[in-house]
């Protein structure tokens, strides 16, 4: 017990600084593979659960291999998704647009203080929906797409592999505590943000299983413990 760190030590130790010049110099790069950690990613949910609730795309995978095995037609999937919510919830519209980025989130975020990660904070984590909004589902995004540097410009970038293994790896570290949208000044929503993200990525059957077997034992057994009588 004698060499575990104190809280504060711990805390003293997260680095905050931005990243070296070595990895990429802006968020909205995805030449290098996300880096899942271990610790700090969500195991799939088993394929059992999956099929007894009847999601989308039950199969064995695993977050850290490189084959997540997705629906060859999972970007269209998505985009379809994302067009469907667009419609249905204009909260979710308003919230694509109305964010200035000013960061009043980024401190009240349990996630962002413990880990130091900048993806963490609720405004660069809806960023990450946010930019395949830009990119994709906007006339200046459709514009500004084909001219060089226009994208970095915007903040948009393309639905890749990447872009969606850094969407998942990030929306699912969030409690939807609302911390973040009560400090917001144009009270932005974005527990909401990322539960419709959660959506979506269901869509493709990346779920995980701290959710999906205790749904699916609630259904099977009245308990998510799956006790029997």
């Amino acid at each position: 017990m004698a060499d575990e760190l104190t809280p504060d030590e711990a805390l003293d130790k997260i680095d905050y600084r931005p990243r070296s010049s070595s990895e990429p110099s802006n968020w909205l790069d995805t030449t290098k593979s996300v880096q899942i950690r271990p610790g700090m990613y969500c195991y799939a949910a088993k394929a059992e659960s999956v099929q007894t609730l009847g999601l989308p795309n039950a199969r064995e995978w695993n977050p850290l291999d490189s084959d997540w095995k997705l629906p060859e037609n999972w970007q269209e999937i998505l985009h379809e998704g994302i067009k469907e919510r667009l419609e249905r919830f204009r909260t979710f519209k308003i919230f694509m647009d109305i964010c200035v980025r000013c960061g009043a989130c980024a401190d009240k975020c349990h996630f962002f203080l413990g880990t130091g990660d900048p993806k963490n904070m609720p405004v660069l984590r809806a960023e990450l929906l946010r930019s395949i909004y830009r990119n994709d589902f906007t006339m200046v995004g459709k514009i500004m797409k084909n001219i060089p540097g226009g994208k970095r410009l915007l903040g948009a970038r393309e639905l890749t592999l990447d872009a969606l293994k850094e969407m998942w790896y990030y929306f699912f570290q969030c409690t939807e505590c609302r911390r973040c949208s009560v400090f917001c000044p144009y009270g932005i929503d974005t527990a909401e943000i990322t539960i419709i993200g959660r959506e979506l990525l269901n869509l493709l059957g990346l779920n995980i299983d701290w959710i999906a077997t205790p749904v699916s034992n609630c259904y099977k057994t009245g308990n998510h413990l799956g006790i029997q009588p």
